[in-house]
């Protein structure tokens, strides 16, 4: 009777470490691809920046400009955004 438990518990324990390796391998594919979409982020924003410092506050003003000419709807609805961040950030109690 203890053999059969013991064979029983290897089993058992085999099952788990084999779940637990299957967990801790998803996981770090996933925190593999979010380091990768972190970091390609930060490339766009960076690039962004950079562009940005080339042309000027004229540029930036001019781009702003042909993407609300292009996409009234969507830049309507960032200003929304932006004026409700900005509202909250001024109107909140200070610490």
């Amino acid at each position: 009777m203890e053999n059969i438990n013991a064979s029983e518990g290897e089993r058992f324990g085999k099952r788990a470490a084999e779940k637990i390796a299957g967990a801790a391998e998803a996981t770090g594919q996933k925190l593999d691809a979010a380091v990768d979409y972190v970091e390609s982020t930060k490339q766009s924003a960076k690039q962004a920046l950079d562009q940005v410092r080339q042309e000027g506050w004229k540029g930036m003003k001019g781009r702003i400009l042909e993407y609300t000419r292009h996409e009234p709807f969507n830049a309507l609805v960032i200003a929304v955004g932006a004026g409700v961040f900005f509202g909250w950030l001024a109107t909140r109690p200070r610490e």
